[in-house]
Order: C-alpha cells, then sequence, then structure tokens
C-alpha cells in the first residue's frame, strides 16, 4: 500500500554538508534513485491502474486504458468532419430507432393515400388550346360543362386542385396539420428551456466535484506542508497513515452515495479491501463502526456504539469527516505536524483546516441535496406526452402540408404523385430527430452521474453522456497524493534547518 514516505525515503535529494561546512548537492547513485522509487509505489505497482476492489476488477478497474485523463466528459474536436464521424455521446444513438418506427409510419399512410386517390373527377375538358375549367353539372354528374375564361375573368369555374384529394384526406389532416404546427411551436419552446434547466443542473454536479476535489487537495496541501519528517516514531508514520486514509476514503464514501456506478461496485465490506493503492482502506474497527452507522442491527457492533437515526445515507461519511478532524487534532498534539513553526503560524494552519473541512462537508452534502431534488415529476412528464404527441402527428401532418403545397404550385393532374415520398420520409425523419433527441439530451443532462448499471456490461447505460466519476476520482487523489508527500523530496532550500542539515 501507500506509506507515509518520509519514514521510508532517504535524504539523497538533499544537501549534503561536508567536513568543512560547504554545502555541496547530494549525489544520487541509480541504485538510491530505484530505491525511491519502489518506495513511492510509482514503478512497479501504480496506484492510478486503480483497484477498486475485487468484486470490481472484471468490469470497472481493468478497463482503464485512459490512465489520468485530462477530462471526465468526453473530448472531440469542433470541426464538422470530426463531428459527423461520432456515434457514441449524440443523440443519434438513443433516437434513431423512433426516428426509423415513424418513418414507417408515414411510408404505411402515403402509400394507402395514394392507392386511395381518384382522379377521374378532375380530368381537364379538352379545348382548342384556351384555359378551360371542367365541373360536374349539379343535377346530373355525368354530364360536363365548361366555361372559358377571359383576360378579365377572375373566377375559376370546376374542381379545385386541393379538393380532387380523397374528402376524408382534406377533413381529418387539416385538422391534424394545424394541431402539429401549433404543438411543434410550443414544444420547440419548453424543450430548449428544459435542456438549459438540465444542462444547468449538468453544471452544478461538475463544478461542485470539482470543489469536493479542491477541498480534499486544501486539506493535503495544509497537512503536508505542517508534516515534521523528523519526527519518524512509529506513532507519528500511523497518523499520518491515517489521515491519508480518511482523505481517500471519504471521496470514495461522497461517490458511494451518489454514483450508481460507484454505489454497484463497492459496498462497505470492500472498503476494507485494497482501493486506490491503499493496502487497507479502513481497518476491521472502522469498518464495524461504518455499518454500524448505516445499519444498527448489524451483527458487528462496536463496543459503546449508539444508534444514530437517519444516518444510513450520509451517515458513514459525516463519520468520517469527523474522525479527519480528529487525526488532525492528534497530530498537533503528538507533534507529528507543526514541529519547526512558530504558533502564529499553527494557529493560522489551523483555521484553515478547519474553514476547508467545513467547505468541504457543505460540498459533499450539496451532491446529495442535488440528488433529492430533480426536475419534478409534472413538469418532465408533461414534457413527454407533448413530445410523443407531435412525433406521432408528424408523418401525417408533414405528409399533407408536402402534398398541400406540392398540389397547389403544380396542380393535382400535373404532379408526379410519388415524387414527394423521398421528402416526406427525410421531413419525418429529421422532425422526429430533433424533437425526440433534444428530450433524451436534457434526460441525460438532468441525471450527471447516470442512472442505472448494464447488466451485461457492467457500466453506466449511456456512459458518453455523464461525467466520468472514475477519471474524477483519480484527478483527486492524484493530487491529494501529491500535496502529501511533496515536502519529502523537498530541495534543500526549502527545508527547515533541523532537516536540511540532518
Amino acid at each position: 500500500g501507500i506509506d507515509h514516505r518520509a519514514s521510508t525515503l532517504s535524504t539523497g535529494y538533499k544537501a549534503a554538508a561536508t567536513e568543512e561546512g560547504e554545502v555541496k548537492p547530494a549525489t544520487v547513485t541509480d541504485s538510491q534513485m530505484a530505491a525511491k522509487r519502489a518506495a513511492l509505489n510509482v514503478m512497479n505497482d501504480p496506484w492510478w491502474n486503480c483497484d477498486y476492489g475485487d468484486k470490481a476488477k472484471a468490469t470497472y478497474l481493468c478497463d482503464d486504458r485512459d490512465k489520468i485523463s485530462n477530462t471526465v466528459c468526453k473530448n472531440y474536436a469542433v470541426a464538422r468532419v470530426k463531428l459527423y464521424s461520432h456515434v457514441k455521446g449524440t443523440v443519434t444513438e438513443k433516437v434513431w430507432e423512433w426516428c426509423l418506427i415513424y418513418c414507417g409510419i408515414c411510408l404505411i399512410f402515403f402509400v394507402a393515400y395514394r392507392m386511395d386517390v381518384d382522379n377521374s373527377s378532375c380530368d381537364l375538358w379538352p379545348g382548342d388550346g384556351k384555359q378551360q375549367y371542367a365541373w360536374y353539372d349539379d343535377a346530373d354528374s355525368s354530364t360536363w360543362k365548361y366555361e372559358e375564361t377571359n383576360e378579365n375573368s377572375t373566377e375559376v369555374k370546376g374542381p379545385s386542385d386541393i379538393k380532387c384529394r380523397p374528402g376524408w384526406f382534406n377533413e381529418q389532416f387539416a385538422s391534424v396539420s394545424h394541431v402539429y404546427s401549433e404543438a411543434a411551436r410550443l414544444g420547440e419552446l419548453v424543450l430548449t428551456l428544459f435542456v438549459g434547466l438540465a444542462y444547468a443542473r449538468y453544471q452544478k454536479y461538475y463544478w461542485n466535484a470539482r470543489k469536493i476535489q479542491g477541498g480534499i487537495n486544501n486539506l493535503a496541501l495544509i497537512v503536508g506542508t505542517m508534516i515534521d519528517t523528523t519526527n519518524k516514531t512509529p506513532e507519528s508514520v500511523e497518523l499520518q497513515r491515517a489521515f491519508e486514509r480518511y482523505l481517500t476514503l471519504l471521496k470514495i464514501l461522497t461517490y458511494m452515495n451518489v454514483s450508481p456506478l460507484i454505489k454497484e461496485k463497492l459496498k462497505l465490506p470492500d472498503l476494507e479491501k485494497r482501493i486506490m493503492g491503499i493496502k487497507q482502506l479502513v481497518t476491521p474497527e472502522e469498518l464495524a463502526i461504518l455499518q454500524y452507522t448505516v445499519d444498527p442491527n448489524s451483527n458487528a457492533t462496536p463496543e459503546g456504539g449508539c444508534p444514530l437515526p437517519g444516518s444510513a445515507g450520509n451517515g458513514p461519511m459525516n463519520t468520517v469527516l469527523v474522525w479527519l478532524q480528529m487525526t488532525f487534532d492528534r497530530m498537533l498534539e503528538e507533534k507529528v505536524t507543526c514541529g519547526h513553526m512558530s504558533e502564529a503560524r499553527i494557529t493560522s494552519y489551523c483555521i484553515q483546516f478547519q474553514d476547508h473541512l467545513m467547505t468541504l462537508r457543505g460540498s459533499m452534502a450539496t451532491f446529495v441535496f442535488l440528488t433529492q431534488f430533480p426536475t419534478p415529476l409534472a413538469y418532465a412528464h408533461m414534457l413527454q406526452m407533448l413530445v410523443d404527441f407531435i412525433c406521432f402527428a408528424c408523418p401525417f401532418a408533414i405528409l399533407f402540408q408536402i402534398d398541400t403545397i406540392v398540389v397547389k404550385k403544380a396542380g393535382f393532374i400535373e404532379h408526379q404523385p410519388w415524387a414527394t415520398l423521398p421528402l416526406t420520409l427525410a421531413g419525418v425523419f429529421f422532425t422526429t430527430f430533433f424533437f425526440q433527441g433534444l428530450l433524451s439530451l436534457a434526460k441525460s443532462l438532468n441525471s450527471p452521474f447516470g442512472e442505472k448499471v448494464d447488466e451485461k456490461t457492467g457500466m453506466l447505460k449511456d456512459q458518453d453522456f455523464m461525467l466520468n466519476v472514475k477519471q474524477v476520482i483519480k484527478q483527486t487523489r492524484m493530487g491529494q497524493y501529491t500535496l502529501l508527500n511533496a515536502s519529502v523530496g523537498a530541495p534543500a532550500i526549502c527545508q527547515p534547518d533541523a532537516v536540511a542539515k540532518s
């Protein structure tokens, strides 16, 4: 596991004092460098290769091809060719089936409509080259009448092109087209608003994750700066190890509480195993306390334990926060920290530590509060109904609208009946794509950590849309590790006199 480096690293990086009192940089041999790297666990057993527990090895941890990434969202280049090359991480993979379903409905309806069209009553009356209109006599529908038009005539006699279509088509789908147009106008507005609200929620999750990362790293920075590297007693080393364990445990418990992926892969008993490079993240005693906090009826009841009603959710997290503060106090008492500092400096560090710890507690609780306050069910339900209605009416309305425009411009007899089919299907496809796509995007952004784990893959469903909790945890661990241990190999000029001369 990751041990405290103060007791294991030599002082090869520090300045060496000669007998004459001249200070020269120490020469670090290859064997010394290898020993340092082995002590730091950087070469042979890097913690960032991850071990979240035995249960997670097959599906969660050993898939770390990305190692430590600089992003927790899907990265891409903002170029047309690059954007069109993506399918994963876009709404295409979520809505293409719906697009094909509604295009199929449109195709069936288009064929049914064309098979029912009868243009025998709309033939033009054969004339002598003048524009003529034919119509049926009211009394005898088998008798043709016609009237020649002149330049001053504004009245059109005979059946219009629109009226030549089947009566049921005009009567039923004119109203469908009108309602569709009004609903689509409303849908554009409310869907845009919903996506905006969902993205704002997505940003809150992201920045709160970064705030927790900053809080943990700030605590590591304070303690890493205060560490007295000359105090190498077993109790000092043990307290430093405990502080590092508790910092790691805090972020693990935070995401176990809000991330379905971490919750699925890690349970409280798994914390006793090797996790994030620490051989034993919790001791049996600590595990018993955490389990009792969650379930007072558990068999592992710690000595003197008292029930904490309502603590099943945040209880373990808040318990470790208390442990962290108590460990820091003991480090001060045992002179593990601040052995080389003035009282004013110690007081300043203690105030900062307390402030950062309280801010961290608030940020960790914010995740739970956000989870408990989703988008109102009534709002999401209404939007789902509206989008489903728009997409269902879309094939009929678009067919009616396109056919009406073409018949008016080209004439009922003159236009090619099947020529509008490709454009009609394309219109249905893209209309469905954008309405269903916007709703699907809003749903994904509304749950930044995902909602459920795919049983087949062991990973989050739609994980390309989600914040990558793995990377957040890794990046936090990387910063925490560096800040806690950077003082060990610091240059001599940065070290207190007692350390630099040793």
